[in-house]
């Protein structure tokens, strides 16, 4: 029996329902969907005339995107209406249309086009809801993308959700994760929902844990001494048992089926910032089928109640830190903003470590930790943050200007002041580069640092920017216990260039040669 539609079904079922027919008879008789009859039970034939020029005017903003949408579901059969919407978003902007108007619009398409949708994937919610700020669940996952040249690659993806707001977290990366990479993720995370909550829920994973000894758990030593830092609450779920942590298994569908499924994988950070673009678009910001809520608008309440972030980066408690791709622009993302390096910081598959000091981030060699760059952190979203410069603009300002804003940077102490006023005396013709060099160079380290450099200058007569450098550099690397205690501060004044340079020894016999030589040469 061939399906009616439009102003034919209507008429069908106001036809059966004079006849005396109820709602599930007709239904039945007609092999239709008892919403649709309830739907035009008592509705006028004006008010359809309506609906249906409605349903038109809709399809014509749909029509647009018609060869597009026609294209993605006959290449990828199991694409939803969802994951159709957020491709119009992502390529053409918002939309003025309702995802429920999309989803019949491509429903049509199918039957227009004999295009099956493929059986979707059934998602596992959580019904009970928690406290804000109290939990929240990580899950791991992984899915085979395309390459630009036809191969495959497979992508790892991390996920952390808030269980009560469903404000989500995604990382990509294209290796596998171990322990390290795994309490990297968690930082990262962290750093995004801006604090941390009181307890996490996982899976039984061989990342975290090593043995189950008699209902205890033994956790790998890396993962440990991470919780021991962090103080947050583990709860571990029963071995295949999903519905205990639903939400996060929804989520990770979510991101592999409603983002990554079907997209072409061009390199892992682009992949990322694409990952944290639709979680701005899309991830957080649709209507969430189980709280009728929208996951950012709830977390604006939510990210009150998380906990502060314990300090990750304290020299004497742990080596944990993130670490980032550098870019061949010579840039790191980070947070959806793009931090400047040095020019020629890029080399094929480099990493830098970043570490967050309140409202600075300091970026430094992942090998020596020497630092590269220091720049504060960006409260905005798609800002390229540029080194500065100061050196470069101190001979647009007067002397007492430059003199006045390296003396705040050295904390605006007697023994600073003591120590910029004999730099001016002893070098008169150059003393707005020399106070160039202590602005540029005393932003990358730690006031105490700096408060011993300038002791130290003073008590030994130091008057020389290039001295200072050295004692601050000297000084920094005692405090990171760098330095051999052995070594003494008196040779601090040599340039660096010249320290560990020994004199060349010759053998007397070489001068009594030479000197022989000259000899006959006077003679003759």
């Amino acid at each position: 029996m061939k399906r009616l539609k439009g102003w034919n079904l209507f008429g069908e079922i106001k036809q059966y329902k004079a006849m005396g027919l109820n709602k599930s008879q007709v239904q039945r008789t007609l092999n239709v969907n008892y919403k649709t009859v309830d739907k035009y039970w008592n509705m006028s034939p004006a008010e359809y005339a309506q609906l249906a020029i409605d349903a038109k005017s809709r399809s014509k903003k749909i029509d647009k995107y018609k060869d597009e949408i026609l294209e993605w579901i006959t290449d990828f059969r199991d694409m939803s209406a969802a994951q159709v919407l957020d491709w119009i978003k992502e390529r053409h902007g918002e939309v003025n249309f309702k995802e429920r108007s999309l989803r019949l619009y491509i429903s049509n398409l199918r039957q227009e086009y004999s295009l099956p949708k493929a059986s979707p994937i059934r998602q596992f919610e959580e019904v009970d809801e928690l406290p804000m700020g109290y939990q929240s669940q990580v899950d791991m996952g992984q899915i085979w993308l395309k390459k630009l040249d036809g191969s495959k690659i497979k992508v790892y993806c991390f996920a952390m959700v808030l269980s009560h707001s469903r404000y989500k977290y995604i990382l990509w990366t294209d290796k596998p994760f171990n322990t390290l990479s795994f309490i990297d993720a968690h930082n990262r995370a962290f750093e995004y929902l801006g604090g941390m909550p009181a307890e996490i829920v996982y899976d039984q994973d061989r990342i975290l844990t090593v043995a189950e000894n008699n209902g205890d758990i033994i956790y790998t030593e890396g993962f440990q001494n991470y919780i021991d830092t962090m103080k947050y609450k583990v709860r571990l779920c029963r071995g295949h048992d999903p519905q205990s942590k639903g939400k996060i298994e929804a989520v990770v569908k979510y991101a592999k089926y409603n983002f990554a499924v079907n997209r072409i994988f061009i390199d892992i950070e682009s992949f990322n910032d694409d990952s944290f673009k639709w979680l701005d678009r899309t991830g957080n910001c649709k209507k969430h089928e189980i709280t009728k809520k929208v996951p950012a608008e709830v977390f604006t309440l939510e990210k009150e109640h998380l906990l502060p972030i314990p300090e990750l980066f304290d020299k004497s408690s742990t080596d944990i830190s993130l670490t980032y791709a550098v870019r061949k622009n010579n840039i790191i993302l980070y947070k959806q903003n793009r931090y400047q390096v040095p020019k020629g910081t890029y080399t094929p598959g480099k990493e830098v470590k970043l570490i967050l000091r309140g409202t600075k981030v300091d970026i430094a060699d992942i090998e020596t930790g020497e630092l590269i760059v220091s720049h504060q952190i960006s409260t905005k979203r798609g800002e390229l943050v540029k080194i500065i410069h100061p050196e470069r603009d101190i001979h647009s300002c007067s002397v007492d200007d430059i003199y006045e804003r390296a003396f705040s940077l050295l904390g605006k102490t007697n023994n600073a002041k003591i120590l910029l006023d004999n730099i001016r005396h002893e070098k008169v013709r150059y003393c707005k580069d020399q106070f160039g060099v202590i602005i540029n160079v005393t932003p990358f380290y730690e006031s105490e640092v700096i408060a011993k450099a300038v002791d130290y200058c003073v008590i030994h007569s130091l008057w020389s920017a290039g001295m200072f450098k050295e004692t601050l550099e000297y000084m920094n690397a005692k405090s990171n216990n760098q330095v051999d205690k052995k070594s003494v501060l008196d040779d601090i004044s040599i340039p660096s260039k010249y320290k560990g340079l020994q004199p060349e020894v010759r053998n007397i016999n070489e001068y009594s040669s030479a000197l022989k030589e000259d000899k006959k040469q006077w003679k003759s």
